[in-house]
């Protein structure tokens, strides 16, 4: 087992490699608790090139997240292989952590600072986002005190007088 840490402030990611096995969970619990004594509070554990977790290390995992909630931090796990994440299905924990898929991802929600959204959808999607009031214009935010084009539509529509359905003029 290989473990990396770097830490950035209050935020700690720890890249661990190998297999972390009832032999190995002892180094990896001493990696986590050395991030706390350095001050993170914000802490990823990065699952990139790990092989295998047991239940040893998931139990690490568990007692680690609890004992940094104590403490009013946050946790998550990133880049989980198909066969790591199936190790927390089947063990029923995947809804116990944070689990993001990439580290960009885990970094922006656990710092704070949101991460850059790729457009998402067909144009025609997009336009009904604009529309209903996402951005006035491609790219440049609309403000929050404006109503979006599709409410000034609908506002004038409501506006008009109308004759109830059934009546004839």
């Amino acid at each position: 087992m290989e473990i990396v840490t770097t830490a950035d402030g209050p935020l700690a990611t720890i890249a661990i490699a190998g297999t972390v096995d009832t032999r190995a969970s002892t180094e990896f619990e001493g990696a986590l608790t050395r991030t706390l004594e350095t001050g993170a509070r914000q802490v990823i554990v990065d699952f990139s090139r790990l092989d295998l977790v047991t239940s040893a290390g998931i139990r690490v995992l568990m007692l680690f997240a609890k004992r940094l909630s104590a403490i009013g931090g946050g946790f998550g796990l990133c880049c989980l292989s198909p066969d790591v994440k199936r190790v927390f299905d089947i063990s029923g924990l995947t809804g116990q952590f944070r689990i993001f898929a990439t580290l960009a991802e885990a970094k922006s929600v656990l710092s704070g600072i949101p991460a850059p959204q790729p457009a998402r959808g067909s144009r025609i999607t997009r336009l009904i986002g604009t529309l209903l009031g996402g951005r006035s214009e491609v790219g440049a935010p609309r403000r929050a005190s404006e109503p979006s084009p599709l409410a000034k539509q609908i506002a004038s529509l409501l506006a008009e007088p109308h004759e109830p359905p059934g009546k004839a003029r």
